[in-house]
């Protein structure tokens, strides 16, 4: 029985979307999809490594992407799509109850982290929020797990992870935790 279970966001405790934000954004809003997916690979990627401010630099591209309202508002309509999928988080209760240490550990920028965390309660939900702008590493690095493990002072042998994203879950097996994929709701068990 493990100590602590670590669990992914988008696609695990985040009900998975059948296509990213920015492509629905681009084409909702006829946005440049070039530029809106190029804006996510780069300039996203360093604020969710804490680097960027994410108000700031949406300011200076908002325009360009034919959004005419407020960058808040621009993140209170990303924000608005997300959805917490309770039969997981039905699961992260059931392990609670049982003694075990349930952590979120994502790759998240500051504002999109406070979301998650205040609006959507998953502060409370589990025992602690781990989010890549807060450690300055992303998950597709080991360092990022070897961050949790020392913060949780536990064994890399003593930890499971569950993410959707295979470079993630190698970078956690890279130092040791059991790290699976998570492709549905019946890949939960222990």
């Amino acid at each position: 029985m493990p100590k602590v279970i670590l669990w992914d966001a988008d696609g695990v405790t985040l009900e998975r979307q059948k296509e990213y934000f920015s492509q629905r954004f681009a084409r909702g809003y006829r946005a440049p999809l070039e530029d809106v997916t190029n804006f996510f690979k780069a300039n996203y990627r360093r604020c969710q490594a804490g680097e960027l401010d994410l108000k700031q630099e949406l300011a200076a591209v908002l325009p360009t992407w034919g959004w005419q309202a407020s960058v808040d508002e621009f993140l209170a309509y990303w924000f608005s799509t997300d959805m917490p999928d309770q039969a997981v988080l039905a699961k992260v209760a059931e392990f609670r109850a049982q003694g075990i240490a349930c952590y979120l550990a994502t790759d998240q920028e500051k504002y999109r982290a406070a979301n998650i965390r205040e609006t959507l309660d998953f502060g409370k939900l589990f025992d602690r929020c781990f989010f890549s702008y807060e450690l300055g590493v992303s998950k597709e690095e080991p360092e990022f797990f070897t961050k949790i493990l020392a913060e949780l002072k536990v064994q890399p042998n003593e930890v499971v992870f569950w993410d959707d994203d295979m470079k993630n879950v190698e970078a956690a097996k890279a130092v040791g935790i059991d790290a699976r994929f998570y492709a549905s709701i019946e890949d939960i068990r222990i």
